[in-house]
């Protein structure tokens, strides 16, 4: 099985950017598996069908993200401590507790 590469969270800036109006990789947040605290620029990406953003310290997954058309679905469920708020005018679904809980995409 080929090994996985990853990038660094620099890599989805400008997705970021586009869901909550600002440079977002230096926001600093915990994993909510092993506590560790990083800035999103020094997460790991993996890119595939979407966007899997995983803790460096322990792999354990902090942010999904899946794009289609002109809506995009981030689930921040591993992220914790972000204060991370989405753009009111953003086509997002941000999703928490395999909820979706802020459904400002509905027109």
């Amino acid at each position: 099985m080929p090994e996985l590469t990853y990038v660094d969270g620099n890599a989805i800036g400008g997705l970021l950017t586009d869901v909550f109006g600002r440079d977002a990789t230096d926001v600093s947040g915990r994993c909510s598996s092993c506590g560790a605290e990083n800035v999103v620029a020094a997460l790991h990406v993996y890119r595939a069908a979407g966007v899997v953003v995983r803790c460096p310290s322990c792999q354990a997954v902090l942010i999904r993200v899946v794009a289609a058309g002109d809506r995009v679905w981030i689930d921040l469920d591993g992220l914790l401590g972000s204060g991370l708020e989405p753009l009111r005018e953003a086509r997002i679904h941000v999703v928490h507790g395999g909820e979706v809980v802020d459904g400002r995409a509905e027109a």
